[in-house]
């Protein structure tokens, strides 16, 4: 039986907009998304039987129609009409509900590897229209890099390539859900950066522009709920930080450094309280 084994990368937002509330019920929405270098893996292997299970070395993380990976598993299988079953293994090292993409990721990955194990013949914006069907930044986390998401997050356009940046993640060991975070709105406080300067920094390439114009909409209401968001960012600007903020629907904040001593440096200092950091590079 054929099995593969693919890498899941984490992302950050290194600027998120939410513009309005559409009669649909969703968010016309800005993201500039940036994956960067923490993985999970995802083991998928053929079975004969015609199932799907996941197993996963995270207890938070639920096994059956809830996760992403068995839900990207169902799609494929019931729009290509496979008959044969699959075993999927998440190894986790992206903490959950975290801000991070880690489920999209995943639920990507899973699309692409069974696209390639069964020879299924899919194109990327094929795959992108089943990705839209799991969860909004599923796309995103198909195509990578560095990118400019609009309308619900599946129009997708490339931006330059950002030079290397030296990274840290912090993680309050705190979950956030993003149907949460979305209920929470504070609709008085959103819309009204459109993330220009973000994108003109990436154009220049100018790491310490790109630091000084982060912005999330999010963490206007989030930290009310999770104190710790505004104590993490603190700590990484005290220690060095060009820049720090939460990613996605959040917890999880990160810093830009100009050297990798300065950010193993800062390292140190945040592990001791939050023993989720980690420290990772965009990836190209």
């Amino acid at each position: 039986m054929k099995k593969i084994c693919l890498k899941a990368p984490a992302k950050i937002n290194l600027g998120l907009s939410i513009l309005k509330k559409l009669s649909s019920g969703y968010h016309e929405v800005k993201f500039i998304f940036q994956q960067v270098s923490l993985f999970d893996r995802i083991h998928l292997q053929e079975t004969k039987k015609d199932e799907i299970k996941v197993f996963c070395n995270d207890k938070n993380v639920p096994l059956n129609e809830v996760n992403t990976v068995y839900q990207a598993a169902l799609l494929i299988k019931k729009m290509m009409k496979i008959k044969k079953g699959v075993i999927i293994k998440i190894d986790k090292k992206i903490p959950v509900a975290a801000g991070l993409g880690g489920s999209s990721s995943d639920a990507a990955q899973t699309l692409i590897g069974l696209n390639k194990i069964w020879n299924l013949g899919l194109n990327t914006q094929e795959l992108i229209k089943f990705g839209l069907k799991i969860g909004m930044d599923v796309a995103y986390q198909l195509v990578g890099g560095t990118k400019l998401a609009t309308h619900l997050g599946e129009k997708i356009q490339p931006l330059p390539q950002i030079p290397k940046m030296n990274l840290l993640l912090s993680n309050p060991n705190q979950a956030v859900s993003t149907k949460w975070a979305y209920t929470h709105i504070d609709y008085s406080q959103i819309g009204k950066k459109q993330l220009e300067e973000m994108i003109e920094a990436i154009k220049e390439g100018d790491i310490k522009k790109i630091a000084k114009n982060l912005h999330n909409d999010f963490e206007f209401w989030v930290p009310n709920f999770c104190p710790a968001v505004l104590k993490i960012k603190k700590l990484m600007l005290d220690n060095g930080a060009l820049g720090a903020m939460m990613s996605g629907s959040g917890p999880t904040v990160f810093g830009i450094f100009e050297t990798k001593p300065a950010a193993l440096k800062a390292y140190q200092v945040l592990k001791k309280d939050f023993p989720k950091t980690y420290f990772v590079q965009n990836l190209g």
